[in-house]
């Protein structure tokens, strides 16, 4: 597995959207450092909400910042020990969504695919031929709003996640512009219907 994929058979085929979806905490329940595949579980309606979008064929990625690894507390082959895993619990081969992106740099690292940066966006979208003002970021921290501002995505808040975003917006603390949903299904109901 790579830390980088973007699937071949979507190149320049210019898609009208395209969803990306932060894994821990949107995707699958969080767990701090996850390094055990044995933990990995999904969120309720997350198979078959994906099941249906690469039934429509609309281009999904998945974001995941890793930094156990750039923090040396497990190898990158324990990442994919829990991404493989994650494909076989939604029952589907990995080559079935647009492309993903697994960043294991620590916190402070420079010129990685980290989010908040939007490299793994600007490429993705580069590798379609789509604006990424035309795109989703869907997390479950702040950390993915952010990705979603800096790329001029439009941004999504789970609250299925972790809590501190729910208590930031309660605090008033997140001035950008999202829409909050409760889980990941909801957030891509809302797209499909819009």
């Amino acid at each position: 597995m790579n830390d980088v994929w973007l699937n071949p058979a979507l190149k320049n085929t210019a898609p009208k959207t395209a969803i990306f979806a932060d894994r821990d905490g949107t995707l699958i329940r969080h767990v701090d450092y996850i390094d055990d595949p044995a933990k990995v579980e999904l969120l309720p309606g997350v198979k078959d909400c994906i099941h249906s979008l690469i039934n429509t064929e609309i281009p999904f990625f998945i974001l995941t910042n890793q930094s156990g690894v750039g923090r040396g507390y497990f190898s990158i082959d324990r990442v994919y020990a829990c991404q493989s895993r994650l494909f076989e619990l939604l029952e589907i081969e990995p080559m079935q969504i647009a492309g993903w992106c697994i960043a294991p740099e620590a916190p402070e690292a420079l010129h990685g695919h980290r989010k908040p940066s939007p490299r793994f966006i600007d490429e993705a979208c580069a590798h379609l031929d789509l604006s990424p003002n035309d795109c989703h970021m869907i997390g479950d921290t702040l950390v993915d709003l952010e990705t979603a501002w800096n790329a001029k995505a439009r941004a999504w808040a789970v609250a299925c996640g972790k809590t501190q975003i729910l208590e930031q917006l309660t605090a008033g603390g997140i001035a950008g512009k999202h829409t909050l949903q409760e889980d990941f299904p909801a957030c891509v109901d809302a797209i499909l219907s819009a």
